[in-house]
């Protein structure tokens, strides 16, 4: 496994204009992980976590406009086909699946938690999260059984603006696919050869091996796994949440639900104490069993810097396809599992 996590470390020199222009070495670290593909540059130096909240005042006035909340719902939000859905809409719990009136797939739907028009990461309640994902499996269960021809599905999440979040309303994205995506696609390609080529199972090992090491494992929930990403895809780390033993959706019981949204309600609460109000998550789903490729979530925090809102995403991301990580993963991890 150790094989597989590649780290390069170098400096920069120069001469400190805060030190009468001394010399001033800055240390850094390049990670690859030859698995998921992804390269990330550790810059430790820029680690400042956030500080401030949502604006109060910008998620009260969005309230007369939002057409997620009770009053606008019915007028100004569409309603599935009669071979997904005759009722029109889908619910489970306080939790309500409509279709995504601005779709990235061609079954793509928009779960909302419940009628509160804005929640702050540390409100969201294991029982809330329940009925949230349950809707959302119930979505992908009435697609499949429309559309036999369905192979994979996600449940996704852009958190807030500097996410990608369109609106302050909590909801998720639950895209059903015939094909999976690059991602997705990539990982089940590994993970088959992987074992193909060594006799075991990639993401035991990886679990086997963050334990042993105890840098950036986070805690367990029942089956469910939570690490720290050794090269996150995000500036402020990743989580990976881990479904042991569970290759396709229908592995998923209810006692596993049960712990992923445990588990996922303490670290949406750690993050609220370390000020990243903003994530994306995405949960990996096989609609049939995939034998080297386990169930899985990935959850990245996501901010705009202060003190003038830039982005965290910039030119090495999107110009070089390598992710600047202010927060290691070693830190990030210390943090969580500090957090009980």
């Amino acid at each position: 496994m150790e094989a597989l996590f590649q780290k390069r470390k170098s400096e920069s020199v120069l001469l400190d204009f805060t030190s009468e222009f001394k010399e001033k070495s800055i240390p850094l670290e390049v990670r690859t992980d030859l698995f998921t593909g992804c390269v990330s540059r550790i810059l430790k130096f820029r680690n400042k976590l956030p500080e401030s909240r949502p604006d109060n005042d910008a998620i009260e006035k969005s309230k007369s406009t939002c057409p997620f909340c009770p009053g606008h719902r019915d007028l100004f939000t569409p309603k599935f086909p009669p071979s997904i859905a005759p009722e029109g809409r889908i619910q489970f719990g306080n939790a309500v699946v409509l279709p995504n009136a601005f779709p990235y797939s061609r079954y793509c739907g928009v779960t909302l938690f419940s009628d509160e028009h804005f929640l702050s990461l540390d409100r969201f309640t294991p029982q809330m999260l329940h009925d949230a994902f349950q809707a959302g499996v119930m979505y992908i269960d009435r697609v499949k059984a429309s559309d036999p021809e369905v192979k994979t599905a996600s449940i996704n999440w852009n958190y807030l603006m500097s996410a990608g979040g369109g609106l302050y309303h909590p909801h998720l994205q639950v895209v059903v696919n015939r094909q999976p995506s690059h991602f997705h696609q990539h990982l089940m390609d590994q993970s088959r050869a992987y074992g193909l080529e060594s006799g075991k199972n990639y993401w035991q090992g990886l679990l086997a091996y963050e334990k042993k090491l105890q840098e950036r494992y986070l805690f367990s929930e029942g089956k469910i796994e939570f690490l720290s990403v050794f090269s996150p895809k995000g500036m402020f780390g990743e989580v990976l949440a881990l479904f042991t033993g569970m290759t396709s959706l229908t592995a998923i019981g209810d006692a596993e639900w049960a712990a992923f949204q445990n588990g996922l309600s303490r670290i949406l609460r750690s993050f609220h104490r370390m000020n990243l109000n903003s994530l994306n998550m995405t949960l990996l789903l096989n609609l049939s069993p995939c034998e080297d490729f386990e169930i899985q979530a990935r959850i990245t925090p996501r901010m705009s810097m202060p003190p003038w809102g830039t982005s965290d995403v910039n030119y090495f991301e999107k110009g070089h396809n390598e992710i600047i990580v202010v927060l290691p993963p070693e830190t990030l991890g210390e943090e969580i599992r500090n957090s009980g």
